[in-house]
Formats: C-alpha cells, sequence, structure tokens
C-alpha cells in the first residue's frame, strides 16, 4: 500500500468572530485542521488567542497579516500593484501584528500568509519574508503547477492569478532561505451552488505532498455578519470538515493532513 501523502490543511480567519475562533478550535480539537491562520486585529483575539496556547505543540499556528481590517481591499491591491504601498509602514505594521501574536498566544508564528492573499503584494511581500527570515517562520505561497487539471477546481481564474501572483514572493523566499509550501488549493468564489463535499474532493483530487489545503470553517455570529459577508459557507465547510464523509474522502484521496513542518521538505 502506498504512502499517504501529507497535506497542511489549513483554516483561515481565525481571529475575525468569536463565532469563527470557536468552530476552528472545535476541528482542531477533533484533528480535522493542522494549521490555522489568526488576525490578530481584533479585539476579541485578547481571549480567543490564548485558547491556541493548548494546540500549538501539534498545530502550525500562523499570522493572518491584515490590512484590510480599516480600509477597503481594492484599494490595498490597487496601491500595491502600482507600488504605492509605503513600505516601512507595511513593515511597522507587520511588526505590531507579529508582537501581538506572541503576547498573546505565546509563541511566534509557525508562518506568516495574508488574510485576501495581501502577502503576494509588492511591497508587502518583501517585508513578509524578512519577518519569517527573522523569527524562523515559513510563508505560504499559493502557486500551484498550471494546466489542464486547474480547471477541474473551484475558481480556476483565481487559482491561475494566484499562482502566478506567487511567483515573486517564493523566489525571494527562497534566496532568503525561508521555507514554503509546495503547491495551494481550496481556492473558491464562494458563490458555487455545489455541496462543499463535492468542492473539496476536486479541490483536494491529485494533490502533491507538502500543499497547503485553505479552508474557511466557522459559527455565524453577529460580528461575523457584521465583519464579513462569508456566513453559510463557513457553517457549511464546517458541518463536512466535522463529518466522517471528510475522513473516508481524505483516505481515497490518499492524503493525510500534517503540520507545516512535517509536510514541507527543508530547502
Amino acid at each position: 500500500m502506498a504512502a499517504l501523502r501529507k497535506i497542511v490543511l489549513c483554516a483561515d480567519d481565525y481571529g475575525l468572530s468569536p463565532g469563527v475562533s470557536r468552530g476552528i478550535r472545535e476541528l482542531l480539537a477533533a484533528h480535522r485542521l493542522s494549521a490555522t491562520s489568526c488576525m490578530t486585529v481584533h479585539p476579541e483575539f485578547d481571549d480567543d488567542g490564548q485558547r491556541l496556547r493548548e494546540f500549538c505543540a501539534h498545530t502550525d499556528i500562523g499570522l493572518h497579516f491584515t490590512l484590510t481590517h480599516d480600509r477597503s481591499l481594492s484599494s490595498v491591491l490597487l496601491a500595491g500593484w502600482l507600488r504605492r504601498l509605503n513600505e516601512e509602514k507595511i513593515r511597522d505594521e507587520l511588526n505590531r501584528q507579529i508582537e501581538r501574536f506572541i503576547k498573546v498566544v505565546g509563541t511566534s508564528p509557525a508562518y506568516i500568509d495574508g488574510h485576501q492573499h495581501v502577502h503576494l503584494l509588492p511591497g508587502v511581500r518583501e517585508a513578509v519574508v524578512e519577518a519569517a527570515k527573522r523569527i524562523g517562520a515559513y510563508v505560504r505561497s499559493t502557486g500551484e503547477p498550471i494546466g489542464a487539471a486547474m480547471l477541474k477546481r473551484p475558481a480556476p481564474v483565481d487559482s491561475l492569478f494566484l499562482s502566478l501572483s506567487a511567483g515573486a514572493l517564493a523566489r525571494q523566499a527562497q534566496r532568503a532561505g525561508v521555507r514554503a509550501n509546495s503547491g495551494f488549493r481550496g481556492v473558491r468564489s464562494f458563490k458555487e451552488h455545489a455541496p462543499y463535499r463535492e468542492l473539496f474532493r476536486a479541490m483536494i483530487a491529485d494533490a502533491a505532498n507538502g500543499s497547503i489545503i485553505m479552508c474557511h470553517p466557522g459559527h455565524v455570529d453577529e460580528l461575523l455578519r457584521a465583519r464579513d459577508p462569508i456566513h453559510r459557507q463557513r457553517e457549511e465547510e464546517f458541518a463536512y470538515l466535522a463529518s466522517a464523509d471528510f475522513l473516508r474522502d481524505m483516505n481515497e484521496a490518499g492524503l493525510k493532513i500534517a503540520t507545516l513542518r512535517e509536510a514541507v521538505a527543508p530547502p
């Protein structure tokens, strides 16, 4: 029997609201996730972040670097791709978020990525790689081999854009000796009509060893409704990941979840 390939199943948006954080902790406790990315910018993180300490020994807890909590995503993307972001302010903000993470969680982030993938932007990716090297963290690459197989997964155009956008970050990480994942799945539009189980099975098909599979599970609460438009889909993802179907689908795909340390080979 062939050995199971190891992938990182990472829940994004821990700290977005207490309901989202609680749902992620429930999945961590059930060993249905191997990583979660934390937003430190909301006041509830002081309490919810401390609740992650019990999981640090067997889970990679990362920083979900956030730049859109006080400004629109479109303005950040425009400034980034036009190379008009203030790099000194970006570094200061990243350091603030890392410092709060360490104070609350009690350890440095195991890796750094970006909420809404802002870590790919010029002026941000440089700061992320520098910080990751300094604290011994990984960076999350959104690079995935481009080909016909991508068309069979959800949101193929978004996946193509993210994969192309990841090249500069990956090259900078390699030059700096900072590790990154070897593949990236889980991209979706959140407008799909198909059940999440069907989407997930397409996402993980033939996933390479060391890939990160991004997901967004959680419980809906009033703070989530005020901060983010994605509600029903989080509940649906949570229900599937907590189900027996998830375990069967992973086994049939020849996959097992692992931390980044276990799944990603040394550079």
